[in-house]
């Protein structure tokens, strides 16, 4: 008789990747009365820096795929344009919303919706979307908030947070703060670093960092692939930032607050601009407690 477990084997389809790409379904063919006012366009890959400048290459650092962008007119009122980017993988748009997170009022549409000013952002499952009119009106702010509805409601399914995003309790750290990223280059455009890679970032690992309530300070939490990698990372920044730290890992820079760095299993924890020594140490310990 035939294994069980061959039979399934030899049965069970592969797993479907899904397609990449902005689906068409996905741009509505007006909103209000507001209607495309132009082709569709799409950018892949590098294609980006054809619609963009120096930005693309923050969506690239988040493993950008491809933008869909569609502009939408109305006779005497502002125009309204629709962004739509394939990041991949829900981590990947979580990340790329939080790049821009915190800059307005939350709003009821996809994920973590924000709007202000004419602009609406948010992230649901692999997308990234941006809604925006440059000059607010009460019927544009409206129709703004429509289109971005109509999008959120296209996307049939949401995206999972990453893991370790809840790492770190919400009620820690300053909402607007908080930044998921892998790469060396987004942590310096929030906090500068160095411009080498010190903590050797890479699409491997996966970075946290926020504000934190307790005393202002900055907490960077990076998981690395494995412990061998996290310990020399560690030794690494502590090489060339805290030079004079020691295996204590805890020093005063040059700004008179205190940073610390340490190493468990495969993350890394460092504590930037802490008030004291002492609340540097604290915080290090309690980050210590919570990882697995």
């Amino acid at each position: 008789m035939i294994p069980l477990i061959v039979l399934l084997t030899a049965t069970m389809a592969p797993a479907e990747t899904p397609p990449s790409g902005v689906p068409q379904e996905l741009i509505p063919p007006s909103i209000r009365q507001w209607k495309v006012a132009d082709s569709l366009r799409r950018y892949a890959g590098r294609e980006i820096f054809e619609y963009m400048d120096g930005a693309g290459e923050v969506y690239l650092a988040y493993g950008f795929r491809e933008i869909a962008v569609q502009r939408y007119a109305r006779a005497n009122q502002e125009e309204i344009l629709l962004e739509v980017f394939d990041m991949g993988t829900p981590a990947m748009a979580f990340g790329t919303f939080t790049y821009m997170k915190g800059r307005g009022p939350a709003v009821p549409i996809g994920q973590d919706g924000e709007f202000k000013s004419g602009l609406l952002t948010f992230w649901k499952d692999r997308y990234f979307v941006c809604v925006k009119t440059d000059h607010e009106t009460e019927a544009s702010a409206g129709a703004v908030l429509d289109l971005g509805a109509a999008v959120a409601g296209a996307i049939p399914r949401e995206g999972e947070r990453p893991a370790l995003v809840g790492m770190i309790p919400p009620a820690e750290y300053m909402p607007a703060s908080l930044r998921y990223f892998s790469r060396h280059e987004i942590l310096n455009n929030h906090f500068y670093v160095a411009d080498a890679n010190l903590l050797r970032l890479s699409e491997r690992t996966e970075c946290l960092l926020v504000r934190l309530n307790r005393d202002r300070s900055h907490l960077l939490l990076v998981r690395y692939p494995d412990a061998a990698l996290a310990d020399s990372a560690r030794a690494s920044f502590l090489a060339g930032y805290l030079p004079e730290a020691g295996q204590k890992g805890i020093l005063k820079t040059e700004n008179q607050k205190w940073t610390a760095c340490d190493a468990r299993g495969g993350y890394v924890i460092v504590i930037f601009d802490a008030p004291t020594e002492r609340q540097a140490g604290e915080t290090l310990d309690w980050m210590r407690r919570r990882l697995p």
